[in-house]
Order: C-alpha cells, then sequence, then structure tokens
C-alpha cells in the first residue's frame, strides 16, 4: 500500500473525476492530505478513501455536498441519521407524488381510448358510478361555447383553486327536454377534481353517486336518436341531472369529439 496517491490514480480507484475531487476541496469538504509545495500536485492517502466513498454512497441517497459537509464535519453519528430520516421523509413524499402520478396518466390514457367510435350504436347502456367533484360555470341560452370556455379558465385561475389538481375532462350539465328534441343546450360548463378538495364546500359541486343511463354522441353537432330515451322516461318523466362529458379522440378537432350522455336514474 503506498503512502500517497495522486489525484489520476485517486479518482480512477474510486470513480470520480479530478473536477469533482477539486471541487471537495475548494468548498472544504475533501482536501488532499498533500500537495507539492513545487509542483502544486495533489496527493490522497489511503484513509481518505474511505470518505471518498461515504460522500459518493450519500449523495446516492439525494444529501447535498453541503449537507455531507456539515455531516463529515459534525462527526456526529446523530446527525447523519437526523438528515437520513429527513431525507427519508422526502423520498416517502416523491414517491406518493409519483404514484399518483401515475394514476393521473393511466386516467389521461382511458380518456382518449374510452370511446371506441367502431361500436358506437343508438343503443343505451347503464353504468354505476360514484361521487364526482367539479369546478363549474353557469351557461346561458344560445351562449358561445367560447365564453363558457373563457368564463371557466377564470375560474380556475382563482386563488381559492391554486392548488387544486384537476382532471382535464370537460363536460356540461344539459337540459334533458331539449335533449328529447335533439337540441343542446347546456346549464352549466365544468371541469372534473382528480379527488375531493380540501376547500370550502361552496366552491365546488359534487356529481352524486347512482346509476345512470348512457349513451354516445357528438354532441355538439346535435346528432343523435332521443326515441332511444323514450322507454326509459315515459310521460314526460324528467330526470334529476343529465350530463355530457367529452372524451376527444384527436388532438386537434375537438368541437367534433365524441361525448358520453349520463342521466341520473
Amino acid at each position: 500500500m503506498k503512502e500517497k496517491y495522486s489525484i489520476g490514480e485517486t479518482a480512477v480507484l474510486l470513480g470520480v473525476s479530478t473536477q469533482t475531487l477539486r471541487y471537495y476541496d475548494k468548498i472544504g469538504l475533501l482536501p488532499p492530505k498533500y500537495i507539492d509545495e513545487s509542483t502544486g500536485y495533489r496527493f490522497y492517502s489511503y484513509n481518505q478513501f474511505h470518505y471518498i466513498d461515504k460522500i459518493k454512497y450519500l449523495q446516492s441517497f439525494g444529501l447535498s455536498l453541503e449537507e455531507i459537509k456539515v455531516i463529515i464535519k459534525s462527526s456526529s453519528v446523530d446527525s447523519l441519521i437526523t438528515y437520513l430520516q429527513q431525507k427519508k421523509k422526502e423520498r416517502e413524499k416523491e414517491l406518493l407524488d409519483l404514484k399518483a402520478q401515475i394514476k393521473d396518466i393511466d386516467w389521461y390514457i382511458n380518456y382518449f381510448i374510452y370511446i371506441d367510435k367502431n361500436k358506437i350504436t343508438d343503443n343505451v347502456y347503464r353504468r354505476e358510478l360514484s361521487k364526482r367533484y367539479i369546478i363549474k360555470t353557469p351557461c346561458y341560452y344560445k351562449e358561445e361555447l367560447a365564453n363558457m370556455e373563457i368564463n371557466l379558465a377564470e375560474m380556475k385561475s382563482r386563488k381559492e383553486y391554486s392548488e387544486l389538481k384537476f382532471h382535464r375532462q370537460y363536460g356540461y350539465k344539459i337540459d334533458f327536454e331539449s335533449l328529447l328534441k335533439c337540441s343542446f343546450y347546456p346549464k352549466e360548463y365544468f371541469v372534473f377534481l382528480s379527488e375531493k378538495p380540501n376547500i370550502d364546500e361552496k366552491l365546488y359541486d359534487e356529481l352524486p353517486q347512482g346509476e345512470y343511463l348512457c349513451f354516445k354522441t357528438q354532441i355538439l353537432n346535435e346528432n343523435w336518436n332521443p326515441d332511444i330515451l323514450k322507454d326509459y322516461f315515459p310521460n314526460g318523466k324528467i330526470p334529476k341531472l343529465a350530463l355530457a362529458l367529452e372524451f376527444e379522440d384527436n388532438l386537434h378537432e375537438w368541437q367534433d369529439a365524441w361525448y358520453e350522455v349520463q342521466i341520473l336514474l
């Protein structure tokens, strides 16, 4: 075993760059054991290999060099454990955030593939849906769709909603009697929240859990067969809630997007 190892030898043995070792010295984390006064060459001792390896290991946990410097200078195991516990909490939070993001990605994939245009028919079907949460804005008779978009965008940008997570799916509460006349008349325009928000209940709305009668159509084109609903709502029976939820199938022509009409039974 040699007494001194050049900076180049040390770098090769421990898998770090010479620039990294020089930076350790610059910030006071680990100066070389020897510096040749005549040449300025840096040399490290075998005992310092242990510290370089420890620095690399702590960095693999996400600790910064400044944090590692504090730990090493303190020579305290308690200090090390405190930093590691804090880093563990940060990683656990990141893991939860990643799992939530993966869930949202799966949701968005399903959003785009949910409507199979090859299987579109006039048939209705039933779906049992859980409670859902939305941010909404009122619509007015014969109002331009662009105005609804702008109003909802302004609402989403309000301070009260700044911490909320949205699912990028839009929908309308629609007038059922107009639906039976093959006419699209929205009463409210809304966007979904990904979960129940922890804010004042007056600031959001709930879509009730229950069984919904559904069919699919390009509702903005007012192209559906209202006769498919007559067996379910005879003699002028009006349901409590009728929705039209957007399901895009391309990235450009949103005006021609397919919708799933959901009518609460």
